[in-house]
């Protein structure tokens, strides 16, 4: 299956109307556009980048100085959508429903910041509706080498031995215009599963051998609820 992830961040102006409105427009791609197999969708469940927008502007680390902090908040929504190979994925992008949904998605959300791979995994489409996915997207170090690389995806691998996650698969750029490099995609229960899993130890540890090797601060994140259909 090849899957196409792309994370939101809103912009601060966005309105709770604007809100419902791109989410209504992220579950229409599966109905109306070409090539689409699957798919699911979902807000943050921790916030998103409310603790971003609580800082005043002239307050925060900038982006390229915040390496050791980290990103400063979650993104807002995700969207994945599922195609049986590149043919069908070409399809779904010169479909006129998904160039008017991205549209609107671009007028309120931040486009240079949304974050986007194409990636594939085996078997059956990863969706079960009302479970809660967490999914984290990265960009490699220039400076980490094939040694880093492995010690990080064998510690993301490693988290689906984590008590409660039910699903844990790791994508890596399969090409197309993506600019994030791999993906990690946690499958759990409940909200309450989810927030013991990226707030206890054991993802702790995964992330500080990740970070080492990634422009941490690039990192984008979505824990949400799954729509999928």
């Amino acid at each position: 299956m090849l899957r196409h992830t792309a994370l939101f961040l809103h912009r601060d102006t966005i309105s709770e109307d604007q809100k419902l409105a791109m989410r209504r427009g992220l579950a229409f791609l599966r109905m109306e556009c070409a090539g689409v197999r699957a798919g699911d969708y979902g807000e943050d469940l921790f916030g998103g980048s409310s603790p971003l927008l609580a800082v005043p502007p002239w307050k925060r680390t900038p982006r390229w100085r915040a390496r050791r902090e980290g990103p400063a908040c979650n993104y807002d929504v995700a969207l994945h959508l599922d195609f049986g190979d590149e043919a069908a994925l070409a399809r779904y992008r010169d479909d006129e429903h998904h160039r008017a949904v991205a549209r609107r998605n671009a007028a309120v959300n931040v486009p240079d910041l949304t974050a986007r791979i194409d990636w594939r995994y085996e078997g059956a489409p990863l969706v079960r509706r009302g479970f809660v996915r967490h999914t984290a997207m990265f960009v490699w170090a220039g400076e980490a080498d094939a040694a880093a690389r492995s010690r990080a995806l064998a510690s993301a691998r490693n988290l689906a031995g984590v008590p409660g996650v039910v699903s844990a698969v790791i994508g890596e750029n399969a090409g197309g215009p993506a600019n994030f490099d791999w993906i990690l995609d946690l499958q759990l229960p409940d909200p309450a599963a989810a927030r013991g899993l990226v707030e206890g130890p054991r993802y702790a540890e995964a992330m500080d051998i990740i970070a080492s090797a990634i422009k941490h601060e690039w990192t984008a994140r979505v824990t949400h609820v799954m729509r999928g259909y």
